[in-house]
């Protein structure tokens, strides 16, 4: 007879065993999909874990741009916020400034232990399913949008071109926007207002207001979706309150990033981000970007369609052509059957493009389906929002409605390469393509529905891909500017292959398009089940995106570390030899305004910065491009670098005419507008004579005599001059002007100078001998360094409070639930 209590032992063990297997079987899933997003992540950029490196250009730029302030904060542990090494001096704050962004740095320190560029694909993919677990949707179906969002050609392209800033705030949108739409359609409001403070913060951190600016439109129009169907519903009481908690989460993203903020608004209307003080006959005034300027890369019509045909208008502008091509075969008589790789196969209306904004046809097929079966509240905002976007990217192909724009939409006119609305596509396509697979992962769709959505997405799309496979080659002419330039044989095969490029992946499209649609249609009538749709549809997204991804960004990209480091050439060592302080270098070798590498070694004229200040842009724009010989010695250009007329490698020329460090002036001519000044500036000698606005005339007592002034002392954020003068007088120091952060001091004592020559800066120096300081501080910098952490600790404190009430309330939850109560 057994025993009552060997059976209750025994039972006992099968029981847990039981529970065990059940909670890894509901934990699976999230472990499969972490993993998965990192492996593939890292199998795309396995060479940066052999020692490899990704050449990227902006971020060498980056490298000499901010060389001095790291070197400085390195070997004086103070962070100088300003640069002397770029644009003859400018602030840093948008360059390389350590802010007290305590959740940015926490991030950048995770980047930093992962691994760039891997981590940033993985982020993209994991924030986005993040987003979709907040929704609702089943965390295996969750995976393949996600992997088509991380797998975005875009994405690759921005990646090899070291738009890394840009990349960070793509990566961290979903999450946001999941958090937001989590808490409008009533989740946990303590989580919703932590998440999404948590990634509105990291969002702003890695300072791309761009980026944000587009994702906030999304915000804008699900807001504007839901405070409808609230006012429908007469529901506005919750609507509100969740409005109010989405505003405080809000309001502590900002305060978390409150000295970046601070900084960057007030030193935006001095840049070229705030237009410039100078009249331009004709033009209409504005106090943001010129619009030619801004829409320079504007997408075309057309060439919209590459989205979902990636070779529509050849790829990219720096090679796309076969190396075993026709146009190959077409330069054997030239002896340059190489350069087929290196001609552009790009032909559309952008001045160069990396790649197409290559979504995946089989996101589009997905979305296109989801937005004939999906009920209206959740499809018609994701609609409006790309159409929005859509018409943004277009710039000056739909200029009426970018100047539209550019009047009303507050901060727009601040923005260039409006192409880059598209970002918002990348994001609503996968989400509607989420949205549908979670309708059909739920059997809620009803089967004369599904049948109807199945065919008009196939016959729609299907019927795009077949008129370029049919008519695109008479209809367009494949040719592009550089074309004329080569011989006519050579101009006839690069056409000939853009046809067959645009031909071939539209076959290539209509293919994957087919091949969806048999996957929903055998899920539909019960071919396959489940795991087979998440399977097959995961297998069909890699297979259309990585292909693509490949041609824009592949292991042959990479190189050894060393081909990253910029290296002094013999110019730069022969000039680095002279150690007199203050002296600048104006590198002709290169192009000049548009290079970052020579603030690596030097105090640079020129330098590579989308937000230099307006009055240098002037400046640039009226006398340096030129080689306005004086207005260079009157920034102290000691050196030239110039291509040797024989090898071409370059070589310092010295500057016997520089003016110096300062210099006293006889006189000073005063004038009352901007325009004058630049003026006059070309037609003075600045050694003698400086020019002023009247607006300074009470800063100078009279006294114009002259006398000695040198730097002794120099560093990006202070610097110091002794000089001697019998009859004191005006001096000129050939340091750029900004009053926002630099104080003289005379003798210590802190003393006015104000503006001269357009740019520079001067003082009224008393007799005798004394010394002058300028020093740079950013203003009122330890509150608004305390308030900016403040606010970043208390977001971590909301994100510990949430997540132990959270778990809390899943233990006490017997039901299988999720953090979301509803689809978007």
């Amino acid at each position: 007879m057994t025993d009552k209590r060997d059976k209750k032992t025994t039972t006992q063990p099968q029981l847990q065993s039981k529970t065990s297997l059940f909670a890894l079987r509901k934990a699976l899933p999230y472990v499969v999909a972490v993993v998965l997003f990192w492996g593939l992540s890292a199998l795309y950029f396995a060479p940066q874990y052999s020692g490899e490196v990704l050449v990227m250009h902006d971020m060498v730029q980056f490298d000499g741009m901010s060389r001095d302030v790291q070197q400085h904060n390195q070997l004086y542990g103070e962070d100088p916020q300003w640069t002397g090494a770029a644009f003859s001096g400018m602030p840093s704050y948008m360059n390389y400034v350590r802010f007290p962004k305590e959740i940015t740095r926490a991030s950048y320190k995770f980047a930093a232990f992962m691994g760039e560029p891997t981590v940033m694909i993985m982020m993209s993919m994991l924030c986005f399913w993040l987003m979709l677990l907040m929704w609702g949707v089943n965390p295996w179906l969750g995976i393949i949008p996600s992997l088509a969002y991380g797998l975005s050609t875009y994405f690759m392209t921005i990646i090899g071109a070291g738009h890394i800033s840009k990349m960070w705030a793509l990566a961290y949108a979903p999450l946001l926007i999941g958090a937001v739409v989590y808490t409008l359609r009533g989740g946990n409001k303590l989580f919703g207002c932590s998440v999404a403070a948590l990634a509105a913060s990291l969002q702003l951190g890695y300072n791309h207001p761009q980026i944000t600016w587009y994702f906030c439109l999304v915000i804008a129009a699900f807001w504007i979706s839901e405070f409808y169907y609230s006012w429908k519903e007469k529901s506005l009481k919750a609507f509100a309150k969740s409005t109010a908690v989405l505003a405080v989460a809000a309001m502590l993203a900002v305060g978390s990033n409150f000295a970046n903020l601070y900084y960057t608004m007030q030193y935006s209307p001095e840049t070229t981000r705030g237009g410039s003080e100078l009249a331009v006959e004709g033009s209409v005034e504005s106090s943001g970007l010129d619009l030619e300027y801004a829409t320079a890369w504007s997408y075309g019509k057309t060439e919209s369609f590459n989205m979902f045909i990636p070779n529509l208008m050849g790829g990219a502008s720096d090679g796309g052509f076969a190396s075993d091509g026709v146009v190959a075969q077409s330069l054997v008589p030239y002896g340059a059957r190489s350069m087929a790789t290196t001609l552009p196969a790009y032909w559309g209306p952008q001045p160069m493009t990396s790649g197409p904004v290559y979504i995946g046809a089989v996101v589009f097929f997905l979305a296109v389906m989801g937005l004939i079966i999906l009920e209206g509240r959740r499809k018609w905002w994701l609609l409006a929002v790309s159409i929005l976007a859509l018409f943004l990217s277009w710039g000056h192909n739909m200029m009426w409605f970018t100047e539209l724009m550019f009047r009303i939409a507050p901060g727009y006119d601040k923005f260039r390469t409006v192409s880059m609305a598209l970002v918002v596509l990348e994001w609503t396509l996968p989400v509607l393509a989420a949205l549908l697979l979670a309708e059909l992962w739920r059997g809620g769709v009803e089967r004369t529905k599904l049948d109807k959505g199945l065919k008009w997405a196939t016959i729609s799309l299907g019927g795009v891909a077949l008129f370029f496979i049919l008519f695109g080659g008479s209809l367009f002419g494949f040719s592009s500017s550089v074309d004329s330039q080569l011989p006519a044989d050579v101009a006839e095969a690069m056409r000939a292959e853009r046809r067959a490029m645009m031909s071939g992946d539209a076959w290539r499209s209509l293919l994957f398009v087919l091949l969806s649609a048999a996957t929903v249609w055998a899920f539909s009538r019960e071919k396959i089940g489940r795991k087979g749709l998440v399977a097959i549809m995961a297998v069909l997204v890699c297979a259309d995106m990585i292909p693509v991804d490949l041609r824009f960004l592949s292991h042959d990209d990479f190189q050894p570390a060393s081909a990253a480091t910029i290296t002094p050439t013999s110019a730069d060592l022969a000039i680095m030899e002279d150690t007199e302080p203050g002296y600048r270098v104006a590198n002709l070798a290169v192009s000049t305004f548009n290079d970052g590498t020579t603030s690596y070694f030097h105090r640079s004229v020129g330098g590579y910065h989308g937000a230099k200040l307006s009055r240098y842009q002037d400046l640039i724009d009226r006398y340096l491009s030129s080689l306005n010989t004086d207005i260079y010695s009157m920034l102290n250009t000691k050196y030239f670098i110039v291509p040797n007329e024989e090898t071409g490698e370059p070589e310092p020329m010295l500057n016997p005419d520089a003016n110096g460090a300062a210099w006293f002036v006889e006189a000073i001519e005063w004038v009352d507008k901007p325009d004058v000044e630049i003026e006059m500036l070309g037609l003075l000698d600045n050694k003698r004579v400086a020019v002023a606005d009247s607006r300074f005339r009470d800063m100078v007592s009279g006294a114009m005599g002259g006398g000695e002034i040198e730097l002794t002392e120099y560093y990006p954020n202070r610097l110091v001059y002794n000089y001697t003068s019998d009859e004191g007088g005006v001096a000129v120091f050939s340091e750029i002007y900004y009053d926002k952060g630099w104080t003289a001091y005379i003798d210590g004592e802190e003393a006015p100078y104000f503006r001269a020559d357009y740019l520079l800066r001067a003082m009224d120096l008393p007799a005798g001998n004394h010394t002058v300081e300028f020093r740079f501080r950013a203003p009122h910098y330890p509150l608004i360094a305390g308030i900016t952490l403040t606010f970043s600790w208390v977001i971590v404190a909301g994100i510990v409070v949430a997540a132990v009430v959270m778990i809390r309330n899943r233990r006490n939850d017997k039901e299988d639930g999720t953090t979301g109560e509803q689809e978007a």
